[in-house]
């Protein structure tokens, strides 16, 4: 398994553990398209689209990522509350938590 397989999946498992509540439907694919966005990040270091598209663990073309993440940015229905805020908290919980 590769490492960005590996990622992809540590923090896709981590979302869904971490969200208030089962994720079903709709919310559950948001969540995944969430996670390959994220591990491309942690992955490739970088927060550019071509990117995060050659880090995400998938089979189609890094072109086919890029158009795939850049319209999941631009949909209407991601909700900073539903899928950003809930994680951001958890984090911000966590940080404060650990001594730096």
């Amino acid at each position: 398994m590769s490492d960005n397989l590996r990622r992809y999946r540590a923090i896709r498992q981590a979302l869904n553990q971490w969200y208030p509540g089962e994720p079903r439907g709709r919310l559950a694919q948001h969540l995944t398209s969430l996670a390959a966005f994220m591990s491309g990040i942690v992955g490739s270091k970088s927060s550019q689209l071509p990117s995060i598209a050659t880090k995400v663990p998938d089979r189609a073309k890094p072109d086919s990522r890029v158009k795939r993440l850049s319209r999941w940015l631009d949909n209407d229905a991601i909700l900073e509350e539903v899928y950003f805020l809930p994680y951001a908290e958890m984090l911000l919980k966590q940080l404060a938590l650990e001594p730096v």
